[in-house]
């Protein structure tokens, strides 16, 4: 299991849903100090009951660890390729400057989805995955995938101009990557079997396009 450092910032974002009692003992189990930070992602549209939460996660920061900052990011949840990439650029944002713990406790099962595929996106070296159960036992969870953000700048590139003009034929990327029509038919084939690229023959042309998780993935990297 991922051992967090005292001395290292932390920053906790919890999926949060109608009781603030997970997050709460989350908290004082972490035992934030001075200049860790609480991120609390929540629908955009909230029932009374899940803006009663927020407001007893407030309460009892402001109580216990008044010194920590506490914030609220609202997901548009219905839409997974703005709430994925949303989350996956808080995650990279936030575990650069600090130790990262997510709970996923809480909240809309949706938003726990979109929460955990934006991890799946982006490289964290220093991050804890938990959840309580129903039954109030605290678990951690083992980080079992590879990063998919971790491209290499070629592949990058590749998604960035797709995503600018749109299907482009194999030898019109191969001359804006300047590399060989063989380099791009191979790179061709890696994004197509990370499925963040499609292809169709189109009379003697291979025309290639972007896959929705391809479209994520641009967003999250910027093709940088």
């Amino acid at each position: 299991m991922t051992q967090i450092a005292d001395c290292q910032m932390k920053t906790f974002v919890a999926t949060i849903g109608w009781t603030e009692w997970p997050i709460a003992s989350a908290i004082i189990k972490h035992g934030l100090s001075k200049g860790d930070r609480i991120i609390l992602l929540s629908p955009e549209k909230k029932d009374e009951r899940s803006r009663a939460a927020v407001n007893e996660v407030k309460h009892f920061v402001s109580k216990f660890v008044p010194f920590v900052e506490v914030s609220e990011v609202s997901v548009h949840i219905y839409s997974p390729s703005d709430a994925v990439p949303l989350l996956a650029r808080l995650f990279a944002k936030e575990g650069s400057n600090a130790d990262l713990i997510v709970n996923l406790s809480g909240g809309m099962r949706i938003l726990v989805i979109e929460a955990l595929m934006a991890l799946m996106l982006v490289n964290v070296k220093n991050l804890v995955l938990e959840l309580q159960t129903e039954d109030k036992v605290d678990v951690q969870l083992p980080i079992l995938w590879k990063p998919m953000g971790d491209l290499s700048p070629l592949a990058k590139k590749a998604l960035k101009i797709l995503g600018e003009r749109g299907p482009v034929s194999l030898s019109d990327l191969a001359s804006n990557l300047r590399v060989s029509v063989a380099t791009a038919h191979r790179l061709l084939k890696s994004l197509e079997e990370n499925n963040t690229v499609s292809s169709k023959k189109v009379m003697k042309e291979r025309i290639m396009e972007l896959t929705p998780k391809g479209r994520i993935l641009l967003s999250v990297t910027g093709g940088d």
